[in-house]
């Protein structure tokens, strides 16, 4: 033992007070034996010898419990006759000195046993080593800097499991007022259950530094890396990729095959033509079979080396992963480190900064993905905090900047500026590593994003107001198709009737739109000749332009059919021609001289779409229907949000933002694609391409009996005959639909859902000429009532749905059922119209 080893055990031993003590106890306790031994010829003494035992006993127990027994080595502590062992073993305890560094042996509970002279030094350094026989644990040492609670329990977890473990400790002061130091800590099994624990201080000139400087940069990188041998073994992994992984802290025993799905070979080739990192994409295989796509980068320390590892960079996502591989020097002048290669190369910003507040902290230095993001700001010298973005105050952007979390979100200062996610490292020398991560893209795609599910939440609500507003129109227009019945032309109260027919006339119009724009209109799709539809519009679309602005239409040759709603196609280009009307004219003046609107057709394919700058279109053929016009233009501000609802770039009172957003979304329910370009002062032309479609002998049979029907006479009588059953669960577009078919002449049979219809169908099978029901029903629909009654109850019947809203897939419905449909609100006129169809059939 050590001569200042030996002075400790000698302060530590017994001594003249505790002799003295604990004589007067026994002289005490064997005083109150002979008084009891001795019985009632002790007399009056033998009570005073009582009182002393009990008085002992006292301070007996008060000595216990206060500690004082132990700390004066009174009591035995935990492990004290191990300790006692292991001082006796003279051997033992020489061959502990002889170490430099500070060392420390624990049993296997990890309850120190004994320590050499310098590790008794650095406990009187940290003021913890009290006045008990035994050294402090080492965490005990470190236990006022939460820095390093994390590898001290990494170092005691592997005590416990027996296990060997290095950790490079950040740079802490073990007493106030010193210098800040760095230590290497290792932990060890030795023979006969106990443990050996070793610190060794880092100073400036020692290697080992460096390495703990790169194992830092490593280890806490947000990428993953590992190193290999060319055998495969592996030899360093850090935190990142062992968690993608599932492995534990020590993967030395891991191979590169174990992980890798497929060649891992590929990784270990070198690249003989010169000093170059090779790139690839890899299947990372994690031991609970998980499999994750990342990109690897694989580069070697020096040409001269057989033994070099292989060091390798893996990219968890394609916009980490480089697009390309940087030239790298031919001819490094040194040997390179992987930390160096990995900080050159890396696809993210790093710097390293002279101290560990980043609010304060210089720039040492910093690597060329970082100058790029900063503009060349990140020199060397440079304050941290003066890359980013201070608008809100330097104070805020500081007390950022010390935030405990991780990442931070901050914007390097430019214009614009640049999102990005920043991590700090603390380094072993009391600097600090940041890492500058660019996720501007990630930032936009999570804008758009939520602005895209903000637009869907906006077109579910439209589509839920369009339905419920759908059943109050219903009500209103069958009542007043009712009262205009019974207060015909001449009568006082005709005008007031008529004016409330109008205005719901208007407010159904304003449904279809916000229905349109949901997407949840209920589209009867039809086979179409473009040309025919538009020249049949001319008219219409001449007299809604005006006389003041010329109109020409310019029709291609040989164009496919499609297949779409006639009635909102129609809509669509009634929209684009009053938008390219408005563009041309002034609020309160006439259009300017030469003003001019084309409309115009083509057959297109998704070649020719793309060359136009329209890239996100599905290939296959087209009909380009083009509208263009020669107005102001739309200034590219608003070019992001012309299709938004209640976005609108006219004077106050011209419009209700509402026209192309309702074109937008009749194109894309349609299944076609609707662009535009424009440059101010030049114009807006706006394109729609509708897939082509072949249409089936049935359906051109379809197209030609239109055709008759349509040169026939319009239907003006509203009288008719047959029995009809009526299934609507709101009671007053029920009421007001079955009185006006009653008083029509039909035979009405109401029913408030699906399964009442059922019912009645089954106690009258085929008595129905027509069955009229609502789409959405609470208990049973309209297509689950049809998909349940059976052909003999259905009899020669004809089906007709009415609804105030339905989801996309009701169109396939309808092409799939021989049913037919009406659009809420409807009308007396077109629904006694629809009947004679039917019923005619």
């Amino acid at each position: 033992m050590s001569e200042e080893a030996s002075d400790i055990v000698r302060r530590r031993g017994v001594d003249a007070p505790q002799i003295a003590f604990w004589s007067a106890v026994a002289v005490g306790v064997l005083a109150a034996g002979m008084a009891i031994a001795g019985g009632p010829e002790v007399g009056r003494a033998g009570g005073v010898l009582l009182i002393l035992m009990v008085a002992a006993g006292m301070v007996l127990f008060w000595f216990m419990s206060r500690g004082v027994g132990a700390r004066v080595g009174a009591f035995p502590e935990r492990g004290a006759i191990e300790t006692a062992i292991v001082q006796s073993s003279r051997f033992d305890l020489m061959m502990l000195d002889a170490l430099e560094e500070a060392a420390l042996v624990t049993d296997g509970e990890l309850s120190p046993i004994a320590a050499n002279a310098a590790y008794i030094t650095l406990a009187e350094t940290a003021g913890v080593l009290g006045d008990s026989d035994r050294p402090p644990a080492m965490s005990r040492l470190f236990g006022a800097d939460p820095a390093l609670s994390a590898p001290m329990f990494r170092l005691a977890r592997a005590a416990g499991a027996r296990q060997r473990r290095r950790e490079i400790l950040p740079p802490t002061t073990l007493a106030r007022g010193a210098q800040s130091a760095a230590f290497e800590a290792h932990v060890g099994p030795m023979p006969g259950g106990r443990v050996l624990w070793r610190l060794r201080e880092l100073n400036a000139a020692s290697p080992a530094q460096g390495e703990a400087q790169a194992e830092l940069f490593l280890d806490d990188s947000p990428i993953g890396f590992f190193a290999a041998r060319p055998d495969g073994g592996v030899v360093y992994m850090n935190r990142a990729l062992r968690a993608v992984l599932g492995v534990g802290d020590d993967p030395a025993r891991l191979r590169v095959r174990d992980f890798i799905k497929d060649d891992h070979q590929r990784l270990l080739r070198r690249d003989r033509r010169g000093f170059r990192p090779t790139q690839a994409p890899i299947m990372l295989r994690a031991r609970d079979g998980v499999e994750t796509p990342a990109t690897a980068l694989t580069f070697w320390t020096s040409d001269e080396d057989a033994d070099a590892q292989a060091r390798t960079l893996v990219f968890f996502t394609e916009a980490e992963a480089p697009g390309a591989t940087a030239e790298p020097p031919r001819a490094p002048p040194r040997a390179v480190g992987a930390a160096d290669l990995a900080f050159e190369y890396a696809p993210f910003g790093a710097a390293l900064l002279d101290g560990p507040d980043p609010a304060v902290a210089a720039i040492l230095d910093a690597n060329p993905a970082l100058m790029d993001m900063t503009g060349g700001r990140a020199a060397p010298g440079a304050v941290f905090a003066e890359l980013f973005d201070a608008s809100e105050g330097p104070a805020a952007l500081a007390e950022r900047l010390r935030a405990d979390q991780s990442p931070l979100h901050l914007e390097i200062a430019g214009n614009p500026p640049l999102a990005v996610h920043v991590q700090l490292a603390r380094g072993a020398d009391g600097s600090s590593l940041a890492y500058v991560i660019n996720v501007s893209e990630q930032r936009v795609l999570e804008q758009r994003l939520a602005q895209a599910e903000k637009m869907k939440e906006i077109g579910m609500l439209a589509g839920g107001v369009a339905h419920d507003f759908n059943n109050l129109l219903t009500v209103v227009m069958n009542n007043c198709d009712y009262l205009l019945r019974r207060h015909p032309v001449g009568d006082p109260d005709y005008f007031d009737l008529n004016e409330i027919n109008l205005h719901a006339t208007r407010a159904k119009e304003l449904s279809e739109m916000l229905r349109a724009y949901a997407r949840k209109q209920n589209f009867k799709r039809e086979v179409l000749d473009v040309t025919t539809l538009i020249s049949e519009m001319q008219e219409l679309l001449r007299r809604l332009i005006g006389d003041g602005i010329a109109f020409e239409t310019k029709h291609g040759g040989d164009l496919p059919r499609i297949k779409a709603d006639r009635a909102q196609l129609e809509r669509v280009l009634v929209n684009l021609a009053s938008n390219a009307r408005d563009a041309m004219t002034p609020k309160d003046g006439a259009p300017p001289k030469g003003a001019k609107i084309t409309l115009k057709t083509a057959r297109s394919t998704a070649e020719e779409a793309r060359a136009l700058g329209h890239s996100l279109i599905a290939d296959g053929e087209y009909v380009l229907i083009e509208v263009i016009d020669a107005g102001i233009g739309i200034k590219p501000e608003d070019q992001d949000k012309i299709f938004h609802p209640y976005h609108s770039t006219k004077e106050a009172g011209r419009g209700t933002g509402l026209g192309l957003a309702t074109s937008y979304g009749i194109i894309k329910q349609s299944g076609g694609y609707i662009f535009f370009t424009s440059e101010l002062g030049k114009g807006t032309t706006f394109r729609i391409y509708m897939p082509s479609y072949e249409p089936t002998p049935e359906e051109m049979e379809e197209i030609m009996r239109k055709e008759r029907a349509r040169l026939e006479r319009p239907f003006t009588d509203v009288a008719g005959a047959g029995r009809i059953l009526f299934v609507e669960d709101q009671v007053g577009v029920r009421r007001s639909i079955a009185r006006n078919l009653v008083d029509c002449g039909y035979e009405v049979v109401e029913a408030e859902h699906g399964e009442e219809a059922l019912a009645i169908l089954e106690k009258a099978p085929g008595g129905f000429d027509v069955i009229i029901t609502d789409y959405d029903m609470p208990i049973m629909n309209g297509p689950e009532l049809i998909e349940n009654a059976t052909p003999e109850m259905i009899g020669k019947a004809k089906v007709l749905f009415l609804s105030g809203y339905a989801p996309e897939s009701f169109g396939k419905v309808l092409e799939d059922y021989p049913v037919s449909y009406l659009s809420k609100p409807v009308n007396l006129q077109q629904l006694s119209q629809k009947l004679k169809e039917l019923l005619g059939a």
